[in-house]
């Protein structure tokens, strides 16, 4: 029996495009003109933006801040790894207070988790975000009080798809995979279901990925509330 629910965060619960996809866009911007890169169509193919479109198994749509900065280090190999890392994130959190970019969240969003906690489910966050940018969906969202625990890529150093990401919530909760559906819109949130055993893992077409890129999923669903309203056929 399924007791908790795992959901991602950009693409599942909030509209990844309209919240993250102008940062995004400008932060690869301010990068070629700090380092002087020549070729920012390539860059741009590597972080998974391709013709207009954010990939879903790309890494501004699944990745971290570190993983993004992997990246520039490649480009700017003259710089020192742990510049280019402490440039990124602040750069990150620099954009974020410039543009404050409005959390659009899918919709029934907080009606869903709302219906799932009074049938007595847990909810969590497991999200390759950190935990400011966590806290600040939260917040935003008016969720605070739906939310039981929230797993990110800053909590104990692993992300998506490493089943050690949630070596600790187990601990914590008493809980195994057997009693876990993980809910997510791209490759790697199914990936992640997948390398845990978690007894569910479900893919939603709410965010970047589509029914090829979540093939391997248990189930797929239009976004969380359709998840919801089939809770028969995978919780039943």
């Amino acid at each position: 029996m399924i007791k908790w629910l795992l959901f991602d965060k950009d693409g599942t619960l909030i509209k990844f495009d309209e919240t993250w996809s102008e940062i995004s866009l400008v932060m690869i911007d301010r990068f070629v003109e700090k380092y002087h890169i020549e070729d920012k169509k390539t860059l741009q193919e590597e972080l998974g933006y391709e013709q207009g479109t954010f990939l879903s198994s790309g890494i501004l749509a699944s990745g971290t801040l570190s993983d993004v900065a992997r990246v520039f280090q490649q480009y700017a190999p003259h710089a020192a790894s742990d510049e280019i890392e402490t440039w990124t994130v602040t750069l990150s959190k620099d954009l974020v207070e410039e543009y404050q970019p409005e959390t659009v969240v899918v919709d029934k969003m907080k009606e869903t988790l709302t219906t799932f906690k009074e049938k007595g489910y847990n909810i969590a966050i497991i999200t390759s975000d950190d935990i400011d940018g966590t806290e600040r969906f939260i917040k935003d969202a008016d969720v605070a009080h739906l939310i039981d625990e929230k797993i990110t890529a800053s909590i104990n150093g692993y992300q998506k798809p490493n089943p050690k990401m949630v070596e600790d919530f187990y601990e914590k909760w008493n809980v195994s995979p057997e009693e876990i559906a993980i809910i997510g819109d791209t490759p790697t949130d199914i990936q992640m279901g997948k390398n845990a055993h978690f007894k569910v893992v479900v893919g939603v077409l709410s965010g970047t990925g589509n029914k090829e890129d979540l093939a391997e999923a248990d189930y797929i669903y239009d976004d969380i509330y359709s998840f919801y309203k089939n809770e028969a056929e995978w919780n039943g």
